[in-house]
């Protein structure tokens, strides 16, 4: 403790004053070199994987890029650096041109498997949890195997389909299959579009896209409907790329490749995506050449009835006829002649119970403005719809008096066709329904009320096709039989009336006029080649037939033995089999008839009642049958021995 002498007063003087103190450089320096400082970490690096090869390769394009456009202030080091680094550029440039270019099919058929495998194990280690680098690295490492080759054909033209993956190794498509099939459907529909849009990007660099498009066919084999879920996002992606057509081309071909396995999705695609690309005049090629190639591959199109509705299949028709749409005519041709398989596939597998619904957008499309191709493609189907489904005659009736004048063109048609149609339609109903439309017109005629437009057309046509349902047709062939019937009735009468053959009327006549003599010199011909031919016969068969004895008797008593052989052995190798099965037989009818004994009683009552009917009634007509045949043989002998088959009556002849 201080002492009192020792207290000081604690404080500032009001008059001193701190004084600041100036540092020197130096000190300066040395004050911030002792401060503590937080230096910032860099940021965490992305592992490396196939797929980020582009990138790399695109960055480095972009550095030496901006390098070149470096200002001309550096100094004269730098200069003679850049300028061997640019010659060393431009001698691997050179070097590259000099390369030979490598064809397709040889550098796919090099991908080996094991690389293959060698990438997936990579980058199943590094992403566990994330199975979609895995088909990205995939991919990425065949696109960078086929980089060297040149991609001249974005939609591989005049080759078949599955083309390039067709080329792949099958241990690799195993690889590559083994790892598609452990992802879900909406993942590889989702990987799918993202693929697709890889494509697009990587073809408007002018890079190589080879590897994407062997992986696109990958993903759409193995399910095929993979497309079908995003269907409006591919039209978005069409109509966000229709001025650019290779893109639109590349768009078309990937989603065309649901096709390839099954016809069903490839017509859905077709449908739902290349349709409306149709309008696109530079693209609407692809469509023609897809839908032709796609019919002509599958045989078997049970699968897609059923896809095509109402709306797109009318849609299909205005294309194919309607010359507003702007079609080349080769592309109008060929989509002519595919037209019969859409509209087969859109009438379905029973027509006779479809063709209903088509009726009424049929007979509506019948207009005074109707293109003439139209309206002659309608009617046709009109008939076909009367002719197949007979429950189109209601449907027309109940439609009549809304579309009276297509209706009118309609009975105008067939009207004008009925020497063509007549045998088609069931002429019953086509009556009954003329009838009610008959009466249909003088109410409309006597009251003046609904749509008159075509009512003329209708009454006249109508009351001609009634004329010719009721009239008929001229019976020529049943004329013919009786005329024929007549005429040999009166020929046996006169022979029989006259006193021998000669004297008759009708042999009397055909000797007048000739005919007697053409017959004869006829039969004497006959007669003649028929001599030839059995001379010939006598004379060279037993030299023929001692030929083939002696050249195929050989064969043929081999054939023969190896035959019975055969025989016998396959009834020695099938007893047991037999025996079994003649076992398993008696079990199954004791099964079938513990059943219900009582039906197979009544079928044993019903097959002796049948039995007894067959027997009484082939008794009879083998009675009576014998009775003209006695009767027959009486009349020829009394005609041979006394009348005018005689002896005496046919000297004279």
């Amino acid at each position: 403790m201080a002492s009192a002498a020792q207290w000081e007063v604690v404080g500032k003087s009001k008059k001193s004053k701190v004084v600041p103190r100036t540092l020197s450089k130096t000190q300066k320096k040395q004050f911030v070199d002792k401060m503590p400082r937080i230096d910032a970490n860099a940021p965490v690096k992305e592992d490396k994987t196939i797929y980020s090869a582009f990138l790399e390769k695109e960055q480095t394009d972009q550095g030496n890029a901006a390098s070149a456009r470096q200002s001309n202030g550096s100094s004269n080091t730098n200069n003679a650096k850049k300028i061997v680094v640019q010659k060393k550029k431009k001698t691997d440039q050179d070097l590259k041109k000099l390369e030979k270019p490598v064809s397709l099919d040889a550098a796919v058929a090099q991908i080996d498997h094991r690389e293959l495998e060698s990438v997936l194990s990579q980058s199943q280690i590094m992403f566990p949890d994330n199975q979609d680098v895995w088909l990205k690295d995939l991919a990425s490492y065949l696109n960078l195997k086929l980089e060297k080759v040149k991609d001249t054909d974005a939609t591989f033209k005049g080759k078949p389909q599955g083309y390039p993956l067709e080329l792949l190794p099958a241990s690799s498509q195993k690889v590559l299959n083994s790892v598609v099939k452990k992802f879900s459907n909406m993942t590889l529909d989702h990987l799918f579009y993202q693929f697709v849009q890889t494509l697009l990007v990587e073809s408007s660099k002018d890079q190589s896209t080879l590897g994407f498009k062997i992986f696109l066919q990958l993903l759409a084999h193995h399910k095929p409907d993979i497309v079908i879920g995003k269907t409006n996002q591919y039209l978005e992606l069409l109509k966000t790329h229709q001025n650019r057509p290779s893109n639109c081309l590349l768009i078309l071909w990937a989603v065309g490749q649901c096709g390839v396995k099954n016809f069903k999705s490839g017509l859905k695609v077709w449908l739902d995506l290349m349709l409306p690309a149709l309008e696109v005049r530079q693209v609407a090629h692809y469509p023609v050449e897809y839908l032709e190639q796609l019919i002509g591959c599958h045989k078997k199109k049970d699968s897609a009835y059923g896809v095509i509705t109402l709306r797109e299949y009318f849609q299909v028709l205005d294309v194919v006829f309607s010359p507003g749409f702007n079609l080349s005519g080769d592309l109008r041709k060929s989509l002519t002649s595919l037209y019969p398989h859409i509209k087969e596939l859109a009438h379905g597998e029973t027509p006779s119970q479809n063709l209903r619904t088509f009726f009424p957008s049929y007979l509506a499309r019948i207009n005074a403005s109707s293109n003439q191709a139209v309206k002659n493609e309608v009617l046709d189907c009109l008939v076909k719809c009367l002719t197949v489904d007979k429950q189109s005659f209601s449907v027309w009736c109940q439609l009549y008096v809304k579309h009276l004048s297509a209706s009118g063109h309609l009975l105008e048609h067939i009207n004008h066709e009925w020497s063509k149609l007549a045998s088609q339609f069931d002429k019953k109903l086509l009556q009954e329904t003329l009838r009610t439309f008959s009466v249909t017109n003088d109410e409309m005629e006597s009251l003046d009320r609904g749509n008159r437009e075509g009512l003329a057309l209708c009454q006249a046509a109508t009351k001609e096709l009634t004329t010719k349902l009721t009239r008929g047709s001229f019976p020529w062939g049943y004329l013919l039989f009786l005329l024929v019937l007549v005429l040999a009735s009166v020929v046996v009468y006169d022979i029989n009336s006259s006193s021998n053959l000669r004297s008759s009327r009708a042999v009397r006549f055909l000797e007048h006029y000739g005919i007697l003599a053409l017959l004869e010199q006829a039969w004497r011909s006959i007669s003649t080649f028929l001599t030839m031919a059995s001379e010939w016969i006598k004379e060279k068969f037993p030299v023929y037939s001692a030929y083939i004895r002696e050249t195929v008797g050989p064969f043929l008593t081999l054939l023969w033995s190896s035959a019975k052989d055969f025989v016998i052995a396959a009834e020695l190798t099938t007893r047991p089999h037999r025996a079994l099965v003649l076992e398993k037989a008696v079990d199954l009818y004791h099964w079938v008839y513990e059943l219900s004994p009582e039906t197979w009683a009544w079928c044993y009552e019903a097959l002796i009642v049948s039995w007894q009917v067959v027997k009484d009634y082939t008794l009879w007509i083998w009675k009576h049958s014998v009775h003209l045949v006695l009767s027959f043989y009486d009349w020829l002998t009394i005609k041979i021995s006394e009348g005018s088959l005689s002896k005496e009556s046919s000297g004279h002849f």
